[in-house]
């Protein structure tokens, strides 16, 4: 990818878009998230066990909370409850979580990630990063040190964008 050059004063490309970002920036942004899902979605393949991406989206909501309630996990994956109930059956015969009841209010359910679970939670973790480190060792070490400065930053404006944290998702069915 090539990189940014400063444009002159008053000399931003057309379409800027709100907040006055320009298209050319928010383009460069869209072909790194896509890019980087594609390299994710590799590290994603080979898992044991072999689990689709809305199950292994519901372990990872799982492994960040630690314990869900069936209405929790349904509004991290923006799925309806009842689908949350058949995605949680599936995971619950894979071996991935175990269901239990809350103790405040036994008519509860409560997920967590089974040891299994965890076990394909950290698996899933361990490939990213070493896809991602692959990637980053092709950068100098002051490209790397800007990459995490401007990083940190977009990551804070997401958890400003969206608060709560898991934003909108478009499919409701899990």
């Amino acid at each position: 990818m090539s990189q940014r050059r400063p444009r002159p004063p008053g000399d931003e490309p057309a379409g800027d878009g709100a907040g006055g970002v320009p298209d050319d920036v928010a383009a460069a942004m869209e072909r790194v998230l896509s890019t980087t899902a594609l390299l994710w979605s590799r590290a994603e393949q080979g898992l044991e066990p072999a689990v689709s991406p809305i199950q292994l989206r519901a372990v990872e909501a799982i492994s960040r909370s630690g314990r869900l309630n069936l209405g929790g996990l349904a509004e991290e994956l923006g799925a309806i409850p009842s689908s949350t109930s058949r995605l949680c059956d599936r995971l619950e015969a894979a071996g991935l979580i175990v269901r239990e009841p809350a103790r405040a209010d036994r008519r509860e359910i409560i997920v967590r990630l089974s040891e299994q679970g965890e076990r394909l939670h950290a698996q899933l973790v361990r490939r990213r990063r070493e896809v991602v480190r692959d990637v980053l060792a092709l950068m100098s070490p002051a490209s790397r040190a800007r990459l995490l400065d401007a990083l940190t930053e977009f990551g804070q404006a997401c958890e400003r964008r969206a608060p709560g944290g898991a934003g909108a998702v478009d499919s409701r069915t899990a």
